[in-house]
């Protein structure tokens, strides 16, 4: 119980990875605020996990694509007094075409949401965040490395990672620390709109150097000690969680 009586407002909260976050920084003692896009009755489900296990949950409707939507978001945890200690801007969206079909319609669309939305929040947000509070930008290796059918995504994950590190070095001065996670492939819903299926079966199948499956809570325990007091002097940093996945030669 690491996190005891501190708060967290995790976006995209209701799948995948974003649900992961949800219950193991309440099983950390963290209450839980989470965002939504599309489905309240799978929000309201996730509500009643987090709460079967001690802490209080919230969620409420977000839509990234829509800044006045942000804005609005913002304004309601400001209204309602609403101190919290982590953000963790997970929700992330984009088409999968590579760079040629990419249309500038999908780059507008996953740029607004997957950086201009989660500088937003941050910005908005950061008065806010208690001292010694966290944000945590959820990245991708795609980043840095190609993938198939990532292009749009993978751009926007390198300018989230640069990012991180100009709102690490803006927001230190008011003790809260910026960083991003980076994971390898994870087996979500998400990798289900992938064209290229066999290729990311492939990638997924393939062995590690931990020799161990990387799975969305592997993720969600290191968000957990880097909001913890261990994490208090790292900022600006992208940190690989992938059981050494990248560190081979492919």
């Amino acid at each position: 119980m690491i996190l005891k009586d501190k708060t967290v407002i995790i976006t995209g909260g209701t799948r995948g990875l974003g649900k992961e976050l949800c219950l193991e920084f309440a099983k950390n003692g963290c209450n839980v605020i989470f965002t939504y896009s599309r489905s309240q009755t799978e929000s309201k489900k996730v509500k009643l996990e987090i709460e079967k296990i001690g802490v209080t949950a919230k969620f409420f409707k977000l839509n990234l694509l829509n800044p006045d939507n942000i804005n609005e978001f913002c304004e309601i945890i400001k209204k309602e007094n609403i101190n919290f200690d982590f953000l963790i801007n997970n929700a992330a969206s984009g088409v999968m075409k590579n760079s040629i079909e990419t249309t500038e319609k999908h780059w507008d669309w996953t740029m607004q949401v997957n950086v201009k939305g989660p500088w937003l929040l941050s910005k908005n947000l950061s008065k806010n965040i208690n001292k010694k509070g966290k944000i945590i930008n959820i990245s991708s290796p795609g980043s840095s490395k190609v993938l198939n059918n990532y292009f749009s995504i993978g751009v926007s994950k390198a300018a989230l990672e640069s990012l991180t590190r100009y709102m690490a070095y803006d927001l230190a001065k008011y003790d809260i620390s910026v960083n991003s996670i980076s994971a390898s492939l994870l087996e979500t819903d998400a990798i289900k709109h992938f064209p290229n299926q066999e290729e990311i079966k492939s990638i997924l199948g393939r062995k590690n150097p931990k020799q161990k499956k990387l799975l969305p809570n592997d993720v969600a325990k290191f968000a957990v000690s880097l909001c913890s007091e261990a994490g208090d002097m790292v900022i600006g940093q992208n940190i690989l969680v992938d059981g050494g996945d990248t560190l081979l030669l492919r």
